[in-house]
């Protein structure tokens, strides 16, 4: 199972993709919603139990048999977000990658710290394990693994 982490919201995740009820999306900005909470007043409080019950969604997922993959939807997620997701998922024995979802030459700064980049389909939907993966070219590195793809 992969945890897909994006920018773009529930609605572009569903004209993208056929059979996402196979898969568990996660949208922070529901989250804070059915939270009860207001998305432009929230302080640290609210910050940590917002984060905690993402987490809890992401373990309970993580065990789910008939779940595919995990999409984290989240349009304010940052270098921090990411690196603590990916870090939190490490010990999770389901979770074989984190994937970052976007479209083509859109936040390029975040490619380095997944191990692969999937684009959205730009012709029709598609399944998300039909998507192509595409090689790194790390800069710097004597020894790449022709394993490692974007």
């Amino acid at each position: 199972m992969n945890l897909y982490i994006t920018f773009d919201d529930k609605n572009k995740i569903k004209k993208c993709f056929l059979n996402l009820r196979k898969y568990l999306i996660i949208s922070v900005d529901e989250i804070i919603e059915n939270l009860g909470f207001d998305k432009d007043n929230i302080d640290d409080c609210v910050s940590f139990i917002i984060n905690q019950h993402i987490l809890k969604m992401i373990k309970d997922g993580n065990g789910g048999r008939n779940l595919l993959g995990i999409v984290y939807s989240n349009d304010c997620v940052d270098d921090e977000i990411i690196r603590g997701i990916i870090h939190y998922v490490e010990d999770l024995k389901n979770i074989e990658k984190v994937v970052f979802l976007t479209d083509k030459n859109q936040h390029e700064e975040y490619y380095e710290l997944f191990e692969e980049i999937m684009f959205y389909p730009t012709l029709k939907k598609v399944h998300i394990v039909e998507c192509k993966t595409y090689p790194v070219e790390w800069i710097g590195q004597e020894n790449v693994d022709d394993n490692l793809y974007i």
